[in-house]
C-alpha cells in the first residue's frame, strides 16, 4: 500500500490570527480529504493561544511541529535546524505558506525555505508582496487573503459560509457552567469582551462599563457575560461588580471551543479588536466592534452584514503602534460610550425575532 500523502500548512499568529485563517485551513483540509496534514506553527508561549490550541480541536490535523521566533541562543538555531531537517525527511507533496502580509523580500526568503530546505513538491503562497499597505487605501480582509491562496476563485461569500463546530463535550460543559450560574434559556446573553493583546487596540475599561450598565436598563433580561483569558479575569471582574448580580465573570474559565459554545448562546458581543472577536464572528454571533485606526480600514474587521464596526480616522491612522503615547490613543478616546450603546440597541432590537437559542 504506498504511503500516504502529506500537507503542510504554516500558520504562526495568536487566537485572532488564528481566527481569520479557519476558512483557508477548512479549504486546505475539504481539498485534500486523503492527506495527512501537519501544522508549523511557533513555539507557544505563556499568555497566548497557540495557533495549535485551536487547530488540534478541529479534528483537522494528525500532527503539529513548533519552531523558535527569533533564535538567538545556539539552542534554539538547533533546534530549528533539526526541525527543517524533520520536515525534508517527511517529503510533504503540498506546502500552504499561511504566512502574515510579506514583503517581496519575506516572500523570496519563505519560498527559499519551503522550496530548499523543507522540498515543498508544491508550494501554495501568496502570489505577489502585500506589505506594506500604502498610506490611505483600504486593505483586503485577511481572512479573505488567506483563503484565496488556496482557492484564488473566493469571495467574500465563501467566508459568510463557514462556522466553526464545537465539540458535543465542550458544548455539555459549557451548558453546565451556564446552569451552574443559574442562567436560563429565556435570558438574552449579551457577551463584553474589554481585553486586548495591545494597549492601542483597548477601549477605556470605564466605558464598557457604562454600555453595560446601559444595555441592563434597557433590557429587563440581559445577563452580561464579560470574557476573556486569564489574563483578562482583573478587568473583567472590575466591570461585573460595577454591573452587579446580572453579570458574570466568564475570564479564563472556558477553553476556545467552550468560549465559541458559549458566544453561540449570545445575542451579540461587544468587544475590541481581539480574539473574542475573530471566534464570535466564526460561529455567526454578531458584533459591535470598537476598533483603534493602528491598521488600515478593512484588514481585521469581522465581514458579514450583522457586525457593526465603530472606528474613527484621526490623522495619524495607520500607524501600526503598540503603544500609543504622543496621540493618547485619540483613535478609541474619540469613541463615545452612548454611540456604542445606541449601535448594540439597535443590533439587538433588528434581530430580535432571531434571538431565541
Amino acid at each position: 500500500m504506498p504511503d500516504a500523502r502529506r500537507a503542510l500548512v504554516y500558520r504562526p499568529g495568536s487566537l485572532g490570527d488564528t481566527m481569520v485563517s479557519l476558512p483557508a485551513i477548512a479549504e486546505i483540509r475539504r481539498r485534500h480529504p486523503d492527506h495527512s496534514l501537519t501544522l508549523l506553527t511557533e513555539r507557544p508561549t505563556a499568555g497566548r493561544v497557540s495557533p495549535w490550541t485551536v487547530l488540534q480541536g478541529t479534528g483537522w490535523f494528525d500532527d503539529a511541529h513548533f519552531y523558535a521566533v527569533k533564535a538567538a541562543t545556539a539552542r534554539d538555531r538547533l533546534h530549528n535546524l533539526t526541525l527543517a531537517m524533520t520536515l525534508r525527511r517527511a517529503g510533504y507533496d503540498e506546502v500552504f505558506s499561511l504566512a502574515p502580509r510579506r514583503t517581496a523580500r519575506q516572500l523570496r526568503l519563505d519560498a527559499a525555505i519551503f522550496r530548499g530546505a523543507v522540498g515543498a513538491a508544491r508550494y501554495h503562497a501568496a502570489p505577489e508582496p502585500t506589505w506594506p499597505i500604502p498610506p490611505g487605501e483600504a486593505a483586503e480582509y485577511e481572512g479573505l487573503r488567506l483563503l484565496r491562496i488556496v482557492d484564488p476563485a473566493a469571495s467574500i461569500e465563501s467566508l459568510l459560509r463557514f462556522r466553526l463546530a464545537v465539540p458535543a463535550a465542550e458544548r455539555e460543559l459549557c451548558e453546565g457552567l451556564l446552569s451552574g450560574l443559574g442562567i436560563r434559556r429565556d435570558q438574552k446573553l449579551i457577551a463584553v469582551a474589554p481585553g486586548s493583546g495591545r494597549a492601542t487596540t483597548m477601549w477605556p475599561l470605564e466605558r464598557f462599563a457604562a454600555v453595560g450598565a446601559a444595555l441592563l436598563r434597557q433590557f429587563a433580561d440581559a445577563v452580561l457575560l464579560a470574557i476573556g483569558g486569564a489574563r483578562d479575569i482583573a478587568l473583567c471582574d472590575e466591570l461585573c461588580c460595577t454591573w452587579g448580580l446580572r453579570a458574570h465573570n466568564l475570564a479564563g474559565r472556558l477553553s476556545v471551543f467552550g468560549s465559541a459554545s458559549m458566544l453561540s448562546r449570545c445575542a451579540m458581543l461587544i468587544g475590541n479588536d481581539s480574539g473574542p472577536t475573530h471566534l464570535a464572528a466564526v460561529v455567526g454571533v454578531p458584533c459591535v466592534a470598537i476598533y483603534s485606526a493602528r491598521n488600515p480600514r478593512g484588514l481585521w474587521e469581522p465581514v458579514g452584514p450583522d457586525h457593526v464596526v465603530i472606528q474613527e480616522r484621526p490623522e495619524c491612522a495607520g500607524c501600526r503602534l503598540d503603544d500609543c503615547v504622543s496621540e493618547a490613543r485619540k483613535c478609541l478616546t474619540r469613541i463615545d460610550a452612548r454611540r456604542v450603546v445606541r449601535e448594540a440597541i439597535a443590533l439587538i432590537e433588528s434581530r430580535r425575532p432571531c434571538l431565541a437559542h
